[in-house]
Order: structure tokens, then C-alpha cells, then sequence
């Protein structure tokens, strides 16, 4: 997708640095490497980012396993906010989701993010009742 002040594109390798500094300065935490090379090599997932200006002004995960499909980690950089990159990046993912097959998408957002919750409203998102529950699953090697 390309509008007047960004283009959205698959990540490749090279963007790895400036995404994970992007998601962090948004804090959503920390992506291991191999966690990098599965979003971006992966059958199942795709990492869109928005360039302007030649630098990374968003990015988000589109991942869908055959039942299920996620929009999640969608963060712009303070100076692209107000410029429709995140709506976009949200279409962009919507589109790659419907190509592969999905027809309902969960989107997943802190609730103390307050931002997010605004994006996802305003792209039609409504809450469905369901609770998310994690639990971290040590490496077992």
C-alpha cells in the first residue's frame, strides 16, 4: 500500500533493529531473534511496516493459523502518529488476513493502552467478552 506519506511493505531482515526498538519504545516488550525469524519467515504470520522518509514509521503482526487470526504488536513512532499509519497498517493486515483464508479476526491490545484501544475502535473493532489468559512456557532443552 502506498499513500502520500507512507508505504506499507512485508519486513525483511534488515528491519529487524528498527521494529523491536519501535515495539519496545511502545512497550510491548522485547522480540527474541528467533521469534523475528519465525514472524517474518513463517507461513502462517506476516510483519507489515510502514516506511516515510526512508525510515520505519510503524510496523504490526498478521498471523493466521488456519482457525484463528490475530492483528497484534501495531505501534507508530510518535512523529507519524495522526497520519493514518496505524489505520493502515490495520487495513493492510485485515487484506493479508482475508487473502489467507481468514473470516474473523481477534485484535489484541493492553487495556491500559489507551491509544490502541482508540485505533482498534475506530477500524470497527468491539470488545467480544472473552478474557485472555498467559502463561510463559520455559524452553525445555
Amino acid at each position: 500500500m502506498v499513500t502520500a506519506t507512507h508505504t506499507i511493505r512485508p519486513a525483511v531482515h534488515a528491519d529487524h533493529d528498527a521494529v523491536v526498538a519501535l515495539w519496545e519504545s511502545a512497550g510491548l516488550g522485547r522480540t527474541a531473534t528467533d521469534e523475528w525469524e519465525a514472524l517474518i519467515g513463517g507461513p502462517t504470520s506476516a510483519v507489515l511496516v510502514a516506511e516515510a522518509g526512508g525510515a520505519i514509521a510503524g510496523a504490526g503482526v498478521a498471523t493466521f493459523d488456519g482457525w484463528r487470526a490475530y492483528i497484534y504488536h501495531v505501534a507508530v513512532s510518535p512523529r507519524h502518529r495522526r497520519e493514518g499509519v496505524g489505520h493502515d497498517l490495520m487495513e493492510e493486515a485485515e487484506q493479508y488476513l482475508v487473502s489467507a483464508g481468514a473470516r474473523f479476526v481477534y485484535v489484541m491490545v493492553h487495556e491500559e493502552n489507551t491509544e490502541g484501544l482508540a485505533l482498534v475502535g475506530a477500524n470497527g473493532y468491539l470488545p467480544d467478552g472473552d478474557l485472555v489468559l498467559t502463561k510463559p512456557l520455559a524452553s525445555r532443552a
